[in-house]
């Protein structure tokens, strides 16, 4: 039922920390289950896709490997809903951090975020991986969900847990400073087969200094209760726009690839937007419409970037579109918002 979609809780995080670094978030206005309504309810679901978005706009304004990681610093224990107690809260912190990737749909995409446990009676290993999107935004939802793991385990043991081993499998960047002092090891290997984290065994089986036995159990009440009343707030058409943006970001908005993200045939996909009173060539069109006028207001990038960016052969080509959508030329637009380059 929640597959495709995220919990309103992470949302308004992600969606806090684009404001923090600076952006102005009137260009997610138009996305519908971004609305203040939406982002008020505790039970809404947000599109993936639409999260998306917002990690995008998160790694331009804020680039580099530790963007992913280094968030979490303003995420403390409540930001996440009852996802946070359920990982906070049993005996031990295996068990609680078991419970809490059982209970993985309360926050993420259960379609999308992929957990697995390793024992091996000395260590005990998280893996992580997420989507094929931007290389950048899965690098950056990669770090943060291993953040995650860490600033819950150590909240839950009230502890500065050192994690033994921390691997990604995204390249090594040309400093990565912030993330040794974040997870407190120089043990990180880039280029490694998997994401994951890796804890001594002697910290997941310690007690938990505020254990309360038999919370975990209406915490997971609580959990299954939430999941089904759950409401996701985008119709198709609302989805499949998000999921058209998110992909023209990527610069991959081919129909082939729209249509894998919302699990049918290129042929479905096309039937689908007939029947609701469109084709893909005009929803291709009103969104490079509504990119070309946001770069050209709120940019002073070079027209030919912009024609590079939108999808257009060159900068004749265009011209030629903003006349015949606005009835006037680019430069009579920017000049009139002050970006006349």
């Amino acid at each position: 039922m929640n597959e495709g979609t995220i919990s309103v809780h992470l949302a308004r995080f992600i969606l806090d920390s684009v404001r923090r670094s600076g952006t102005s978030l009137g260009r997610f206005a138009r996305l519908p289950d971004l609305d203040p309504e939406v982002l008020r309810d505790d039970l809404s679901r947000v599109s993936t896709p639409t999260a998306l978005v917002l990690w995008e706009q998160l790694t331009l304004t804020e680039p580099g490997s530790a963007i992913g990681a280094l968030i979490t610093s303003h995420a403390p224990i409540g930001t996440f809903g009852l996802w946070d107690y359920l990982v906070t809260t049993g005996e031990n912190l295996i068990e609680t951090l078991k419970r809490a990737i059982a209970y993985l749909e309360c926050i993420g995409d259960p379609a999308r975020e992929k957990i697995q446990t390793i024992e091996d009676g000395k260590h005990f290993t998280i893996r992580h991986g997420t989507g094929t999107w931007a290389p950048d935004v899965v690098e950056a939802i990669d770090f943060f969900a291993l953040a995650m793991f860490l600033t819950r385990a150590r909240a839950a043991t009230r502890r500065p847990i050192v994690p033994l081993r921390v691997t990604v499998s995204h390249r090594p960047p040309h400093e990565h400073r912030q993330l040794v002092e974040f997870f407190g090891t120089r043990n990180i290997d880039f280029d490694a087969p998997f994401n994951s984290i890796t804890f001594l065994d002697d910290d997941v089986r310690a007690p938990l200094p505020k254990a309360q036995p038999g919370l975990e159990k209406i915490l997971m009440r609580h959990a299954d209760l939430t999941l089904a009343r759950s409401k996701v707030v985008l119709r198709w058409h609302d989805r499949f726009r998000a999921t058209l943006i998110a992909a023209f970001h990527e610069d991959n908005a081919s129909l082939e690839h729209v249509a894998q993200r919302l699990a049918m045939s290129p042929r479905t996909l096309q039937r689908r937007l007939g029947e609701h009173g469109t084709n893909w060539r005009e929803e291709i069109e009103a969104i490079r419409q509504e990119h070309t006028m946001e770069l050209l207001r709120t940019t002073d990038l070079p027209l030919q970037s912009i024609a590079v960016r939108v999808g257009y052969s060159d900068v004749r080509a265009l011209r030629r579109a903003v006349r015949r959508w606005e009835g006037q030329p680019p430069h009579a637009l920017r000049q009139a918002t002050g970006h006349s380059r």
